[in-house]
């Protein structure tokens, strides 16, 4: 009585493991999200396994049943579509409960996607922030992405290929300077990864980067406030115009960031001008 949360590959079947192989043929039973896209992943390992959907839409009513299986000796896999489950997909409720009626289970490891991205993105790692999918409606989906551009630490999300367009028109409008990378189509045949800052990736969308695949983010933390506050507004406003801002858009940042009102800024830099 046993389960497996088993990572799959991210699309190169090439990255399954003996490991996984080995697991999701001798267990009972294969936990799956589509069981048409998990078969397409035993058919091509010779796994004659059952599978079961497992899914945000079904799990509150099957979990009962799993758990009274695994107390009468069966053994399960859980698999996601791709990478490894739990993360962003539905798997956490489930370890939950086996840990409260003392289950054993097991990790057969495999890739995430966003971690990939993070290490391929060439943005600090040290601390950063997951984030997974954001909000469906576009006011939650902005007043987020506030947020996340607020946020110190590197940030990493998904986002679909027909709303990347959106999501970096507002990055590049909260800060069109802050850098961000883009990864798509990982380990696959037009795998590609790119950073740029968020207004010129903006640009590249749909041109340099094919809006096809499922797209990770990986966003630049916000400069320290404290940092920032420890110099003269002036001064951090031609710092940020030796950095590549123009006149405006500095004095825009330094009030947006600082709580000032933007006409007091302006005023004050044109005023040290004459």
């Amino acid at each position: 009585m046993k389960l497996y949360i088993t990572g799959t590959p991210l699309g190169n079947l090439d990255d399954m493991t003996y490991r996984a192989i080995d697991t999701l043929r001798n267990v009972d039973v294969i936990l799956c999200e589509d069981t048409r896209t998990t078969r397409k992943l035993t058919t091509h390992f010779d796994i004659d396994t059952p599978l079961r959907a497992y899914h945000d839409f079904n799990k509150g009513k099957v979990e009962d049943g799993i758990i009274e299986e695994m107390h009468e000796g069966r053994t399960f896999a859980l698999v996601t579509d791709a990478g490894m489950p739990v993360i962003s997909d539905p798997g956490f409720e489930l370890v939950a409960r086996m840990q409260d009626a003392g289950l054993a289970y097991s990790i057969i490891p495999s890739g995430s996607a966003f971690t990939l991205a993070l290490v391929a993105s060439g943005i600090p790692s040290y601390e950063f922030t997951y984030f997974g999918f954001l909000p469906k409606t576009n006011a939650k989906r902005k007043k987020k992405l506030q947020e996340i551009m607020a946020h110190e630490r590197t940030s990493v999300l998904y986002e679909s290929p027909h709303k990347i367009k959106d999501t970096l028109a507002v990055i590049a409008d909260i800060d069109g300077h802050r850098t961000v990378s883009i990864s798509r189509e990982i380990t696959k045949k037009f795998e590609q990864h790119v950073r740029r800052p968020a207004d010129e990736m903006l640009q590249m969308l749909g041109s340099e980067i094919s809006l096809k695949g499922e797209f990770v983010l990986v966003i630049e933390g916000a400069e320290s406030e404290a940092v920032e506050f420890d110099i003269p507004v002036m001064e951090h406003v031609e710092a940020l115009i030796k950095e590549g801002m123009t006149p405006k858009q500095a004095i825009k940042k330094v009030a947006d960031v600082r709580g000032l009102k933007k006409q007091d800024v302006y005023d004050e830099f044109h005023e040290t001008k004459k």
